[in-house]
C-alpha cells in the first residue's frame, strides 16, 4: 500500500542525517542490484532501508527506577544507550499531566500555545466533556515538521493523536486501539459476535492514511487475550493473583503490546526516517503498584510482595526488551531517544502522615496516596554524532523537538519555547552540522479548533482516567 505525503515541501538540508542516509541506502541498492544483475542472481537480499532515527516515549519513565535497575545489571538496552549516549534529566512542566506534555515534547512550546490544556475539553453549548482531540492542537508537532522537510514519518500511539493527520508516511492514532476500559470484556467502541470476535465500531481518523487500519487491527489485544505467560512477565505467581488486582495491568499491557508489535511490523514494512512509539504501562502500574515496593520504603505484606512487589520494575523490564526488538531490526547505527512525559516518585512527606492514619492528597495528581507524577522524567539520546557516556544538564519538555531538530539539520524556531541541547553533540558533528534558526514554521495563519472531537471511546477513556484519579 502507497503511503501518500500531502501539504508543502521545504527542502532537506544536505547535512541531515536522515537525508544524507536515504540516499546511501538507495545508492547501496542499485548498486547492489546492478551487481546482483550482472551477475546473474536475484535481488531478493538486497538491503532494505532502516531508520535514522527511533523515538520511544516511555510515560512516568523515572531515575528512581532505572538507576538502581542499570547499576543491577537489570536493563540491558537502556544501560547500553546510557553508556553510548548523552543522558539526563528531563523536567516537566505544571500541572504534570500528560496530554499537555507529550504535546509539548512534539511541538517545543507551553501548553498555553499549543493548545492542549487539560485531559478534557468541553463540547461547545453542552457542557459536556471528552478527552482532548489532535484537532485542538494550535502548532505543528515535529511530524508535520519534518514531512514538511520530505522526511519520512511513523508515529504510533502518541497521546494525543486522534484524530490522525496526514504525514509523510504513517499515523497510527492511540484511539486506534479501542480497549481502553474493558471489565466485561466488551470494551468501549466495540462488541462481540456470537463467536466471541472483537467487532470494533467504525469511525474514521484512526490511522493515516485510513487504508492502514485493516494492517493494524489484526494487531489489536484485549485484556482478554492477554495469556498467563504475558503476566508471567509481570507477576511473581499469575496463577495466584487474583483476577482484580491484575486488571489494569492486563490492559495496559494489552494496549502497549498492540501499540509495540504493530509498530515493529510497520517499521519493516515501511521503514519510515523517523519513527516514534509511545508506551502507556510504566505509568499505569507504577499508579497501581508503586507501594507494594519495599525498596521504596513502604511496609507490604510478604504474601503482597511476592505477588505485587516486583510489578512496576518488571514492566520496566518489558520495555527494555521492547526497545531492544526494534534495535534488532534497525541497526547499531540507528539514532536512539527515549523520553518521558514527567517521571514518579514516592511523597516522602505525605508517607509520613499516611503512615500514621491521616488523609493527603497529592499535589500533582490528587491522590490519597503517597506516590504519584514527578517533575523529574528522562532523556537519553544515543548515535552517531552523541556524545557517550555524557550526563547531561537538565533539560525541560520543550527542549526535545529543538534538539530533534538539530540533530536531524533542521532550523529551530525562534518561536519555540525550548532549546536545542547542544552539549550532547560531538563537536565535529556541531561543525559539521551547524545548529540553524528559522522564525517560525506557522505559516498560514493560526491552527487548532476550539472544540475537541467525538468518538465513541470517550465514556471509555474517561471511566479509565476517573479511575486514575485525573478527573472527577
Amino acid at each position: 500500500m502507497p503511503l501518500h505525503f500531502t501539504g508543502p515541501r521545504r527542502a532537506v538540508q544536505s547535512n541531515s542525517p536522515c537525508g544524507s542516509t536515504a540516499a546511501f541506502v538507495l545508492t547501496a541498492v542499485l548498486l547492489l542490484t546492478l551487481l546482483l544483475a550482472v551477475a546473474g542472481c536475484s535481488n531478493d537480499e538486497a538491503p532494505v532501508a532502516t531508520p535514522c532515527l527511533l523515538f520511544f516515549g516511555v510515560d512516568a519513565g523515572n531515575w528512581n527506577i532505572l538507576t538502581p535497575m542499570m547499576q543491577a545489571g537489570e536493563l540491558p538496552t537502556l544501560t547500553s544507550l546510557v553508556n553510548r549516549g548523552s543522558y539526563g534529566i528531563l523536567k516537566s512542566g505544571v500541572p504534570i499531566q500528560s496530554p499537555q506534555m507529550w504535546t509539548s515534547i512534539a511541538t517545543g512550546v507551553t501548553p498555553e500555545k499549543h493548545g492542549i490544556m487539560r485531559f478534557t475539553a468541553e463540547i461547545p453549548g453542552t457542557g459536556r466533556e471528552v478527552p482532548v482531540t489532535s484537532n485542538m492542537r494550535k502548532v505543528k508537532a515535529f511530524w508535520n515538521i519534518l514531512s514538511e522537510a520530505d522526511i519520512t514519518v511513523g508515529i504510533v500511539g502518541w497521546w494525543p493523536s486522534w484524530p490522525a493527520e496526514p504525514v509523510n508516511g504513517f499515523m497510527i492514532a492511540q484511539r486506534a486501539w479501542p480497549v481502553n476500559w474493558s471489565r466485561h470484556g466488551i470494551p468501549f467502541g466495540a462488541a462481540r459476535d456470537a463467536s466471541g470476535r472483537l467487532i470494533v465500531e467504525h469511525f474514521e481518523g484512526r490511522t493515516y492514511p485510513e487504508e492502514l487500519y485493516a494492517e493494524f487491527e489484526p494487531f489489536i489485544l484485549t485484556e482478554e487475550d492477554v495469556t498467563r505467560d504475558d503476566l508471567a512477565l509481570l507477576f511473581s505467581d499469575p496463577a495466584f493473583t487474583p483476577p482484580v488486582k491484575q486488571f489494569h495491568a492486563r490492559w495496559v499491557f494489552a494496549k502497549d503490546k498492540t501499540f509495540a508489535d504493530a509498530g515493529l511490523a510497520m517499521l519493516k514494512r515501511y521503514t519510515p526516517d523517523v519513527f516514534a512509539v509511545y508506551l502507556q504501562g510504566t505509568d499505569v502500574v507504577s499508579h497501581y503498584y508503586w507501594g507494594y515496593q519495599r525498596e521504596e520504603g513502604f511496609t507490604v505484606a510478604p504474601a503482597d510482595e511476592r505477588l505485587y512487589g516486583g510489578v512496576v520494575r518488571n514492566y520496566y523490564r518489558y520495555v527494555d526488551g521492547v526497545i531492544a526488538r526494534y534495535l534488532a531490526e534497525a541497526g547499531e547505527n540507528t539514532t536512539v531517544m527515549v523520553v518521558s512525559d514527567h517521571g514518579f516518585e514516592t511523597k516522602r512527606d505525605l508517607k509520613e502522615l499516611w503512615e500514621r492514619g491521616e488523609k493527603i492528597r497529592t499535589e500533582e495528581g490528587g491522590k490519597d496516596v503517597p506516590w504519584d507524577h514527578g517533575v523529574d522524567g528522562i532523556f537519553i539520546m544515543a548515535g552517531p554524532g552523541i556524545k557517550k557516556d555524557n550526563r547531561l544538564p537538565d533539560m525541560s519538555v520543550v527542549d526535545v523537538t529543538p534538539t530533534l531538530l538539530a540533530y536531524l539539520g533542521l532550523p529551530v524556531a525562534e518561536d519555540m519555547d525550548g532549546a536545542a541541547e547542544l552539549a550532547m553533540f560531538e563537536a565535529s558533528f556541531l561543525e559539521a552540522n551547524p545548529v540553524a534558526t528559522i522564525s517560525t514554521y506557522e505559516t498560514g495563519g493560526p491552527g487548532g479548533d476550539e472544540a475537541p472531537m467525538e468518538s465513541p471511546m470517550d465514556d471509555g477513556i474517561k471511566e479509565k482516567l476517573r479511575a486514575l484519579g485525573y478527573i472527577e
